[in-house]
């Protein structure tokens, strides 16, 4: 799905779902699963009776996200950002709206998060609107963790706990890709996605990043470079299955594109693809939570459901993991 798309459901509105909500939030997962194939994949990762919680937190994410990134003009991405603020304040108070606010709503640890946090992340979005050029791939993405910390803090206060320094840096890299896969788009809404330093080393000015040249396939490639050596040291598994499914996946895309001949052309559709290797990183993933649970005497459900998640085999032909069907991609690597 195109991020400039807006497909969301009327913030307002509940749809013509059930009472308890499934229907609509059925719709959200699969709009975003849509864009992020590796939501999909993780949510089957996670204990059955956190799944819900889960997919409701990685949809409003999202729908942040692309109020950030995906709606052109400035006023109607402010209305969206000020209406989830109120939203959120509405939730915290008992009485949530939205689909996704209202599954989350009843999850036993929402109220774990003040309310202060969710604040901090729209302001967080409303920062990306309107960003200077940033000097290097590190400042980059600071840039980027002005919305992904808090996120990763709230997150980690549902499901953690988390390293949110460690989830917030994977989210960042997850949105360098997806603005260097959007150049176009980019660049057209004032953002930048590459940084000066490599526009500099290859004699290339903002306006060169609209015409596919060698420089700027070369600027693209030591940047995708740049963005996978980022996240050379972090330690996935303790980021949470759906951290661990991101960064997995991210660093494949990364890898695979910076090989190409045009990585311009290469990376956009290997947004919808995932490696096998991603599966096996979310068993890890789960199991290091299930440990964790052990540890701190919760070995109840959540361990459970991590010990008795399947374990994957990368080399089997089979397209079922888990139930979930799993496209296996073209590059095996």
């Amino acid at each position: 799905m195109h991020e400039h798309e807006d497909h969301h459901v009327h913030e307002g509105s509940h749809g013509h779902a059930d009472r308890h909500g499934e229907a609509p939030l059925a719709s959200f997962e699969a709009k975003w699963a849509a864009a992020y194939p590796e939501l999909a994949l993780a949510l089957t990762f996670v204990p059955v009776d956190r799944r819900t919680a889960h997919g409701a937190f990685a949809c409003i994410r999202h729908e942040l996200e692309h109020a950030a990134y995906g709606i052109r003009e400035a006023q109607p991405a402010a209305l969206k950002l000020q209406w989830w603020a109120e939203e959120f304040a509405r939730a915290r108070s008992g009485e949530p709206r939205h689909p996704l606010t209202r599954a989350l709503a009843v999850d036993a640890r929402f109220a774990d998060v003040a309310l202060e946090q969710w604040h901090a992340a729209v302001i967080g979005a409303h920062a990306q609107r309107d960003p200077e050029p940033a000097s290097d791939t590190a400042t980059l993405l600071r840039g980027y963790e002005a919305l992904q910390a808090p996120l990763a803090r709230i997150e980690s206060k549902l499901f953690g706990p988390l390293d949110a320094a460690v989830l917030a840096r994977i989210r960042a890299v997850s949105r360098a890709l997806r603005e260097a896969a959007t150049l176009g788009d980019a660049l057209r809404d004032g953002r930048l996605p590459l940084p000066l330093d490599l526009l500099a080393r290859h004699r290339l000015a903002r306006g060169d990043l609209a015409h596919d040249t060698p420089a700027r396939r070369d600027a693209l490639r030591d940047g995708l470079r740049a963005l996978r050596a980022a996240t050379d040291v972090l330690a996935w598994r303790d980021a949470g299955v759906p951290g661990a499914a991101t960064a997995s996946a991210d660093r494949w895309r990364l890898a695979q594109a910076a090989a190409a001949a045009d990585p311009a052309t290469a990376l956009p559709p290997l947004l919808g693809r995932l490696p096998l290797r991603t599966t096996l990183a979310c068993w890890r993933a789960a199991r290091v939570r299930a440990e964790a649970a052990m540890l701190l005497g919760g070995c109840g459900r959540e361990s459970i459901a991590a010990s008795a998640a399947p374990t994957p085999q990368p080399d089997s032909d089979s397209p079922l993991f888990c139930g979930h069907r799993y496209r296996r991609p073209k590059v095996n690597c």
